[in-house]
């Protein structure tokens, strides 16, 4: 993997972990910008809210974080942060930030708009911190098992699949994030061979089941930048299955 990430036009971190054995590999790991992958970030917080009974469980809620994590709605994130922040968004900012922390993803921030493109550090993280979001997911340990199921299950509806999920089987079952803007290629994904990740969490994984997560910046290319994506996430699947 380090010899194939050292080919490809830009910098690239990759990390991947298998699930029923825990072992993993990290490869280039460091804070960089984000792009629309740290709305899992959001999503947790949003879980954890109303786990603490903070944050209504609602309908409209559900639609916000559907639109959120398939469709990557700028918008619906945007509304969520206030929403956090009781109408104030610095305040949905440090929310989202504290519990990150909390749940030991130190490397991932949020201080600025969704859709804002200005600059690289209002939205950070690492695959590092994304690939165990993804494992801990798995296992049932954000918010709890039931709370981690539904996290998993918005994924599973994601629309955008031309990364991690175009590099494998079609019939392969995936629940996976995409972020992308200009010279930033990234996509954070769980890869189900056993089973169809649908009472996952908490439960034993399955042998071939692992996590992956994908980050890349400086890139000229996006399509190229997306193949090679493909291409990362053929070579897990042909090493992990």
């Amino acid at each position: 993997m380090q010899q194939k990430i050292s080919g490809y036009d830009g910098t690239w971190q990759v990390y991947i972990e298998d699930l029923p054995t825990g072992a993993a590999i990290s490869i280039n790991s460091h804070q960089q910008y984000s792009a629309s992958v740290i709305k899992l970030m959001v999503m947790l917080a949003v879980f954890q809210r109303m786990h603490d009974g903070m944050f209504s469980d609602t309908a409209v809620t559900d639609n916000l974080l559907t639109e959120m994590i398939t469709i990557s709605s700028n918008e619906a994130t945007n509304t969520l942060v206030d929403q956090l922040g009781g109408g104030d968004t610095q305040a949905g900012y440090d929310a989202v930030n504290t519990i990150a922390r909390q749940y030991g993803f130190t490397q991932s921030h949020l201080n600025q708009r969704m859709g804002d493109l200005t600059g690289t550090t209002g939205k950070q993280t690492s695959v590092n911190d994304q690939g165990r979001f993804l494992a801990a997911a798995c296992r049932g340990q954000l918010v709890s098992a039931e709370y981690s199921q539904r996290m998993i299950d918005l994924m599973l509806g994601q629309q955008r699949r031309s990364k991690i999920p175009a590099g494998l089987p079609t019939q392969i079952s995936v629940a996976n994030k995409t972020g992308e803007s200009p010279g930033v290629e990234n996509d954070s994904a769980m890869v189900f061979a056993a089973d169809d990740g649908r009472t996952i969490a908490g439960s034993q994984p399955g042998q071939g089941d692992y996590v992956i997560a994908v980050m890349s910046e400086g890139v000229g290319s996006s399509a190229t930048a997306q193949a090679d994506i493909r291409d990362i996430s053929a070579s897990a699947w042909t090493a992990l299955r």
